[in-house]
């Protein structure tokens, strides 16, 4: 009997302790600077939604003559690095970043530069991305790994570098046509042993997230998953603190630069965080944006290759302050609890998405369902004296979005999965 007892209190124990903790972990948008910013929320589940949002940069200097075509920027150690893209010599310049200034060339010897397009380090290597695919055909992708240790003092230094070769797991076609494809890679950034890339799809303007060991050796990289980018990826870093990741992008056809900032993720999980836009002057004013690096936990650093066409914009480094969106923001004031009004299955959801009420609510719910960049891509309306309404989602990514509900109480967020 006592045995009975002391088994039945346990149970009610551990069931009491775990809706505590499910009523305590409750999902949702957790940035307070957020256009649907759930006040209860207390895990952040990746669905806030950002008003558009633009800034100006700071042109520091223009870049030396030698670096024409600066690909790709980083800062470490106190020292800041670059070089020229493909078809240039397979040479590592260190820049002064207050004149613009070559202060050291490093040369390596042992690989030529098919195609370098960003640099990244650890406390021991810097790692050179040569992985630039514009024609969808390279059958020899690899990051350079070059040892600190092994670059000298002088003006002109030459090393060796070791081979990290890696190929996509879901690339088949190796023709697809010039810049018509989803398989180039112009950013990287290190973190906890692995190399994290993301793409530069021509195709779809998305961008796909894949890991390789930091070692030399030859890898299948693993696909970690992609998000709508709106334009061309062509740099990424990661702060020392490892709180902000952020990407630098151009779209091709209007000339829009701008940076993903990637906050609050865990674990490494970079895409399951907050992404937030934000738009840079247009690339008739700062050219056509290559390279970024972080210089502290939010000033960056970004460089742009030189233009000369219709209007000339020499090679030029800027520095932009991202503390305004990567800082961790306090909400001003808590809101009350509300009742639910709708509830919606399936989710995860695959062909349609059915909104119907909840409770005794009884007025019109106005539908949005918005994708991760803040665009509608389906709506419709729950008219008052009707109990559900389905939107169609058949023809959309897989992925996740945000279904927004507004009504007289307010206007409500619920994060949708697509499969």
């Amino acid at each position: 009997m006592y045995l009975m007892m002391k088994t039945a209190t346990f149970s009610l124990l551990l069931l009491l302790g775990l809706t505590s903790v499910a009523a305590r972990a409750q999902s949702g948008c957790t940035d307070p600077r957020a256009t649907n910013y759930n006040p209860a929320a207390t895990v952040n589940d990746g669905s806030c939604l950002y008003p558009t949002t633009s800034t100006t940069v700071v042109t520091k200097t223009t870049l030396a003559s030698a670096v024409p075509e600066t690909s790709g920027l980083q800062y470490t150690d106190q020292n800041l690095w670059t070089f020229n893209d493909s078809g240039n010599p397979p040479i590592l310049f260190k820049i002064d970043s207050t004149s613009g200034n070559v202060l050291q060339q490093v040369r390596i010897t042992n690989f030529g530069n098919v195609d370098w397009e960003d640099i990244t380090t650890d406390a021991q290597y810097l790692y050179v991305g040569d992985f630039g695919n514009n024609d969808g055909n390279r059958l020899n992708l690899r990051v350079l790994r070059v040892a600190k240790a092994a670059i000298g003092p002088g003006a002109s230094v030459s090393v060796t570098a070791q081979a990290i070769a890696f190929s996509y797991p879901d690339q088949t076609n190796f023709s697809p046509g010039h810049n018509n494809h989803n398989f180039d890679c112009e950013a990287v950034f290190y973190y906890n042993d692995s190399l994290h890339l993301f793409t530069k799809n021509w195709a779809d303007l998305r961008t796909k997230y894949y890991t390789i060991p930091a070692q030399p050796g030859t890898y299948v990289a693993h696909f970690k998953g992609s998000f709508n980018a709106n334009g061309l990826i062509t740099a990424a870093d990661l702060n020392a603190a490892g709180t902000g990741a952020s990407l630098l992008g151009y779209n091709h056809t209007t000339g829009a630069t701008f940076v993903w900032l990637l906050s609050d993720f865990r674990g490494g999980q970079f895409l399951k965080g907050n992404k937030r836009r934000i738009e840079l002057p247009n690339a008739l004013f700062i050219g056509q944006a290559e390279g970024l690096t972080f210089v502290d936990q939010y000033r960056v650093f970004l460089s742009n290759e030189q233009v000369n066409s219709f209007v000339t914009i020499p090679q030029r480094l800027y520095a932009l302050n991202t503390r305004p969106w990567l800082a961790l923001a306090v909400p001003t004031a808590t809101a009350p609890n509300r009742p639910s009004l709708f509830t919606v299955s399936p989710n995860p959801a695959r062909q349609t998405l059915r909104v119907e009420r909840a409770g005794s609510f009884a007025g019109e719910l106005a539908l949005e369902l918005r994708d991760l960049a803040g665009r509608n891509v389906a709506h419709g309306r729950l008219v008052a004296g009707r109990a559900a309404q389905e939107l169609a989602v058949s023809e959309l990514a897989t992925g996740l979005y945000v279904l927004q509900v507004t009504s007289a109480a307010g206007t409500f967020s619920r994060k949708i999965e697509l499969r």
